[in-house]
């Protein structure tokens, strides 16, 4: 690591390729639930607020209707990423990096929703 080797330029775009593999039926539903989501309209990535139960957004506190904008901002980037990343074709459906960034959005879904089931999805 000290003295590392250049890379050729394929060397580099093969690194960055992501590897097949699989993941487990919970991540893979949950391609399933947000893709449906997406090409029903029921969510909009530049609609962060498509998001939300409104039903039970309106009955949080104000501290937490905060916390939650704040969220939704990074929620949205990464739906984006794991939508864009399972439908396009020169990614693997299931692979390590796929179910990476679920488990970062479930995360921040997490830390919100261990108050209020408040998202969607």
């Amino acid at each position: 690591m000290a003295n590392p080797s250049p890379l050729s330029e394929a060397e580099q775009k093969k690194a960055g390729t992501p590897m097949g593999g699989d993941m487990g039926d919970e991540h893979k539903n949950f391609c399933i639930t947000i893709t449906k989501l997406f090409e029903n309209g029921e969510i909009d990535i530049t609609q962060p607020e498509s998001f939300l139960n409104k039903e039970v957004y309106n009955t949080l506190a104000p501290e937490w209707k905060t916390k939650t904008d704040l969220a939704m901002l990074n929620i949205a980037t990464l739906l984006e990423h794991i939508y864009g990343f399972y439908k396009s074709k020169q990614t693997p459906d299931a692979c390590p990096q796929l179910a990476n960034m679920i488990e970062q959005l479930w995360e921040m879904k997490q830390r919100i929703e261990s108050h209020a089931d408040v998202f969607k999805f």
